[in-house]
């Protein structure tokens, strides 16, 4: 499919037409990643737009479970337009990123304002039972899932190892106290301007205390190998080749 819609896109002049009628002109692949879609840069008028292929499972599950439960929202970044016969969403185009703001040193009010905008986007999706599987909109929610009360998705490796939760990280429970667990993180680079559990020498370093690591384990549950992979981690703590030391010291 993706090959086909690359086809598409780059035939008749670079041009596609989309459901509201609108004609978007290809300009740039932006983002080729096979097996989760592609990102292209787009135009429409004087307008640009972000083009997004998505996988058949993804975009079936977005249109079936996911978008018929929002409405539109000034925190929530909807598709604005989609390619008929393709897996195709079009986004307006967002000139920026809270991680890129962030670094260019935008003020601290401006910062909370932004995590206040995002924490009510979160808040409306959680209240639909919609959990963020990938900000001053929620965006990537063709990447999120329905779960219904009670319920909870297990076994996958989902989000950014940079933002992601512990039990993310073991394909554990994930629902909703996975989402804030991310926006925490996101909050604390917020205000540091450092990603705190990016792969640097300090994130190497093994901290935990042994009730911790039990209830780590407790939540992974029957995940076996990463139970074992858990445990082989605190045996080797000590080893001089692991930089381990307690949280009082």
């Amino acid at each position: 499919m993706f090959r086909r819609a690359i086809a598409k896109m780059a035939s008749s002049s670079n041009l596609s037409v989309g459901a509201t009628g609108s004609r978007y002109r290809f300009k740039q692949l932006i983002q080729g990643r096979p097996h989760v879609g592609r990102v292209w840069l787009a135009t429409s008028g004087q307008d640009q737009f972000i083009l997004r292929d998505i996988p058949k499972d993804i975009f079936s599950n977005f249109n079936e479970k996911i978008r018929p439960q929002l409405v539109e929202s000034p925190y929530i970044r909807l598709p604005w337009d989609n390619i008929p016969d393709e897996r195709i969403l079009a986004y307006r185009y967002l000139t920026d990123d809270f991680l890129n703001l962030v670094r260019e040193g935008i003020p601290i009010y401006a910062r909370k304002q932004i995590l206040k905008t995002s924490l009510r986007g979160i808040t409306e999706l959680h209240d639909q039972q919609i959990t963020i599987i990938e900000h001053v909109r929620i965006i990537d929610l063709e990447n999120a899932a329905h779960l219904p009360k009670g319920r909870c998705i297990k076994g996958m490796l989902a989000g950014n190892d940079n933002w992601g939760s512990p039990e993310a990280h073991f394909k554990g429970e994930l629902n909703k106290p996975t989402d804030m667990f991310s926006f925490a993180i996101v909050c604390i680079y917020a205000i540091l301007g450092r990603v705190i559990f990016g792969p640097n020498d300090d994130f190497r370093k093994h901290e935990a205390q042994g009730e911790g690591l039990n209830g780590l384990m407790k939540h992974i549950g029957d995940d076996k190998i990463s139970c074992q992979v858990l445990q082989m981690l605190w045996q080797e703590r000590h080893e001089e080749h692991i930089p381990y030391r307690l949280f009082s010291e």
